[in-house]
């Protein structure tokens, strides 16, 4: 048969001031059933570690998209740039400017021709087309064939 304090998790015990009291007793299996105050600090550390470090490569990640777009957009602003230039060398324009509208009113581009050999290969010019943005200024140089036809 079971007996009450087994049944409670209590054992008797006499008092001065009463006749019979119960006081708590503890096994190994209750002394382990919660979390020092050092254990849960250390949990509290380690998990802010965890933030901290996955905040900063988000950070991180932002900014270089950031950079990342805006060299697509400069390299996509250098081919328009460069496809004015072909154009008007075909046209006979060996030298021009303009820039991209509303739409983007920090980026201009210039270019400037210079035939590429006259004698030896007459119709060729070497075109240097300049990118000027808010951050940097791009440069390249490319070769344009002006067969003389007229359009």
């Amino acid at each position: 048969m079971v007996s009450r304090a087994e049944k409670t998790g209590t054992v008797p015990y006499r008092s001065k001031t009463r006749s019979l009291g119960t006081v708590p007793v503890f096994s190994a299996r209750h002394a382990q059933a919660g979390f020092t105050l050092i254990e849960v600090m250390v949990a509290l550390g380690v998990l802010g570690l965890g933030l901290f470090v996955l905040l900063e490569a988000h950070y991180v990640t932002v900014r270089m998209c950031g950079k990342l777009e805006e060299k697509v957009i400069a390299q996509h602003l250098m081919e328009q740039a460069i496809a004015r230039a072909e154009v008007d060398v075909a046209m006979g324009d060996l030298s021009g400017d303009g820039d991209f509208g509303k739409r983007r009113p920090d980026y201009a581009y210039s270019y400037e021709a210079t035939p590429f050999d006259a004698e030896s290969s007459p119709g060729l010019f070497t075109v240097n087309v300049k990118l000027e943005g808010p951050a940097d200024t791009r440069e390249m140089t490319i070769i344009v064939c002006d067969t003389g036809q007229t359009w």
